[in-house]
């Protein structure tokens, strides 16, 4: 387990670590398919419908939907002849698990940066800095 991770974060982050990283954050790291994301967020659909709302290709949709997809970020079914793709939920809540441990790290580390400059003026001033 990562050092800090809850076990609510269970192992997913630390999967997030490991080979999977690279392919997960390189597929996010692409604006179009950040906005096929979002769009799929509102609506599962299909390449297609995906197109039309974004004012891409089919084929340009289709091949970022692949990217997504072997990222597992996306997952896709057939229903009626159309295949519907959908946000992988559960990979997104693995992303923001991690995301969530690397800002508490931070936010961590800016208290007690906080609590030092503090402590520093209470110094200079002369006061403990408990109420004085």
């Amino acid at each position: 387990m990562i050092p800090g991770a809850s076990a609510s974060s269970g192992n997913g982050s630390a999967q997030l670590l490991g080979e999977d990283a690279d392919r997960i954050f390189g597929a996010l790291g692409d604006p179009t398919r950040r906005r096929i994301l979002v769009r799929l967020a509102e609506r599962p659909d299909d390449a297609g419908a995906v197109a039309a709302d974004l004012d891409l290709s089919r084929q340009a949709v289709a091949k970022q939907l692949r990217l997504l997809e072997a990222a597992g970020i996306v997952s896709a079914s057939t229903q009626a002849r159309r295949r519907v793709h959908v946000v992988e939920a559960s990979r997104i809540r693995e992303i923001s698990d991690l995301l969530g441990l690397v800002a508490r790290g931070w936010d961590r580390r800016l208290t007690g940066i906080a609590e030092e400059a503090e402590r520093r003026q209470c110094a200079a001033d002369g006061s403990s800095g408990a109420g004085d």
